[in-house]
């Protein structure tokens, strides 16, 4: 329960990004509440519907004074040292960190890093050479051998001669005759391609890149123009293709169709009788959306140049045959917030996440001022032996004098360094001697490194980042606010049993039954001939001969329970509320059922047992107005009204 009512909280209160020298909106006991953090909590909580209006801002100001009364209090009495509610905490700060680094520091710069670039297209030419990510180390050194021999020499050349270095040395066989030319691309690029992207994006208009690879190979890319995003069409077409009439046969009945769609007939109708394209004819022709280099250039520039949803080309003509491509809406990239949602679906498990990762903790060893001790490393590496490979390792001792990292002027030994590897048994164990011992070594170093410095990031967001520390302040006043209320109304409403009695005594008129309806239900166990026997038999002779009659059939089983219910519940729905009046008989599902209606019940007061649900709510409001009411006496709440009246729109 506690966790869900945090999550409630948090959401609910969030406040971002408290800039010094905030004036102050009020004070609770002089613990000052800024107008930075009212106003988000405002603007979050209402939505579209923060209208700044005097009406609301009280409303709401009202809410949130009640809110810091409750915190103060808990920590008056201590709460906030306790050390379950600590360690609560402590577990909450964790998992959220971990969530933060990831979402914030990585997954958030990368989404504005692609919705940046959606807004371009950039037309690129490339030269190639071919080496896949699981070959060996000797042809990987080949490979970039060469393309780094094709980059030197560009670059003796200020970058000139691309494009007949490009037809000459180029390994990419398509592109290779036109220049190394691929045409226009645009962000994100697929899985794999990332280094490929950026080098796109980051290097000037006839410039040169630097040799990047990609899961395919080495690149130098050279971008050549760009132009503002096309973005995605969303279209259906009609197919007739060269190979079933000849090019002749297809052009004539192409012309047919579209003299006919511009004679008013139905393009679906048109695509269904006469395109050859199997996957889509029964369905208007519908392709769906589709971006730049999909599909041949002829057929993109016709379908982007249409004007509004609903226009269609006229024949043009591909490899394949000829098309008539309908326009159905166009989805550029101007929306923002809506852009960014389709951009996180998509790089969501994307290997940029791996390199920007890998880019934030270069970062943040840099910020920290990280140093390593590479000849403490070698001369563990060196003194290890076969059993490294097996259970029966044992970690060597070491004086903690011989360090091997330092962060942020934290040093780690070689001691820490042994007991990391000591512990992570499935990390050396996955070796298994596919590895020299070097380079074992080399990969659980630097997955010590990084586990340090992501503790030293996530230990510092509070100082680096304000909405993290507003985030941590929200979750630590959350908890204190389940528990002093806990404490104070829910736990006192449920165990109070002499002051529940007395609170329901001193409210009984607001426990009342309103006037409800006496029924019999009637069961019959029988097939539906029986039941509706039964049933016609009620209606003619009454309750008084029904049980009688069945009472020793085999057949035929009536039984019956007396009921009270509300006077508009369903099971009596369209029944006359008169003496011998029934129900309509149902017969599924088994067994069959009808209702009989006896006479109205007054309305009645009800006992505490039948109330205690609402009697416990409301004396849970009364015990929380009570306590407010202390509160507001203990702890002076004091409103700056000028800054309050700035607010008002």
């Amino acid at each position: 329960m506690r966790i869900l009512y945090l999550v409630f909280i948090v959401l609910s209160t969030l406040s971002l990004n408290a800039q010094k020298n905030d004036d102050v909106l009020f004070t609770v006991d002089n613990n000052e509440v800024s107008v930075s953090e009212f106003k988000y909590i405002y603007e979050k909580n209402n939505a579209d519907n923060a209208d700044y209006s005097k009406e609301s801002l009280d409303e709401y100001l009202g809410l949130y004074k009640k809110f810091k009364l409750k915190v103060r209090r808990a920590k008056d009495i201590g709460l906030d040292t306790v050390k379950s509610l600590q360690d609560e905490l402590a577990g909450y700060r964790k998992q959220l960190a971990k969530s933060y680094l990831k979402d914030k520091e990585i997954s958030n710069k990368l989404i504005e890093e692609v919705a940046v670039r959606m807004q371009e297209d950039i037309e690129i030419q490339h030269i190639f050479v071919a080496v896949d990510l699981k070959t060996s180390e000797e042809k990987l050194a080949t490979a970039q051998a060469k393309i780094n021999n094709v980059y030197d020499k560009l670059m003796q050349n200020d970058g000139n001669g691309f494009e007949e270095m490009a037809k000459t040395l180029s390994e990419d066989k398509i592109t290779a005759p036109n220049g190394g030319r691929l045409g226009f691309y645009t962000s994100p690029l697929p899985d794999g391609f990332y280094e490929f992207e950026n080098a796109m994006y980051n290097t000037n208009i006839g410039d040169i890149s630097k040799p990047v690879r990609s899961r395919m190979g080495f690149h130098i890319i050279r971008p050549v123009s760009k132009r503002p995003a096309r973005g995605e069409m969303e279209i259906a077409h009609i197919l007739i293709r060269n190979k079933d009439r000849g090019k002749a046969g297809a052009k004539i009945l192409i012309d047919s169709v579209y003299s006919l769609l511009n004679e008013g007939k139905s393009f679906d109708n048109l695509a269904a009788k006469f395109s050859v394209d199997t996957k889509t004819k029964h369905n208007g022709g519908y392709i769906g959306f589709f971006g730049i280099n999909q599909y041949e250039e002829t057929f993109e520039k016709a379908a982007f140049d249409l004007n509004k949803d609903g226009d269609y080309t006229e024949p043009l003509a591909t490899n394949i045959g000829y098309h008539i491509i309908k326009r159905i809406s166009k989805r550029d990239n101007q929306d923002i917030p809506r852009l960014k949602k389709r951009i996180q679906a998509r790089i969501n498990k994307n290997d940029r996440f791996e390199i920007a990762e890998v880019k934030m903790i270069e970062d943040v060893k840099i910020e920290a001022g990280y140093k390593e001790d590479r000849l403490s490393l070698k001369r563990f590496a060196t003194a290890l032996d076969e059993t490294f490979y097996s259970y029966k390792w044992q970690a060597p001792e070491y004086e903690n004098t011989v360090g091997l990292i330092e962060l942020a002027g934290e040093k780690y030994n070689l001691s820490d360094f042994a007991f990391f590897i000591k512990s992570n048994v499935r990390e050396r164990l996955k070796f298994n001697k596919t590895k020299n011992l070097e380079e074992a070594t080399e990969e659980l170093f630097e997955k010590f490194v990084k586990e340090k410095v992501m503790a030293y990031e996530e230990a510092n967001l509070e100082r680096k980042h304000d909405d993290f520390r507003s985030l941590m302040r929200e979750y630590r006043e959350g908890i204190l606010l389940f528990e002093i209320t806990k404490q104070e109304v829910w736990d006192k409403a449920s165990k109070d049993t002499v002051g529940l009695n007395k609170f329901f005594n001193a409210h009984t008129e607001n426990y009342q039954w309103p006037e409800r309806v006496k029924i019999n239900k009637y069961t019959i166990l029988s097939d539906k001939i029986g039941a509706s026997s039964a049933y016609t038999y009620y209606q003619k002779k009454g309750a008084n001969k029904i049980i009688d009659k069945y009472r020793k059939d085999k057949d035929i089983d009536v039984s019956f329970e007396e009921m009270i219910v509300d006077i508009d519940s369903e099971l009596i729905s369209g029944m006359e509320l008169e003496e011998g009046k029934v129900s309509k008989l149902t017969l599924t599902p088994k067994p069959a059922t009808f209702y009989a209606y006896v006479a109205k019940v007054k309305p009645s007061p009800k006992t505490i047992d039948e109330a205690k649900g609402y009697v416990i709510a409301d004396y849970q409001d009364y015990l929380e107005k009570e306590w407010i009411a202390e509160l507001q006496k203990k702890y002076p709440v004091k409103v700056n009204k000028k800054v309050l009246k700035s607010l008002t729109k």
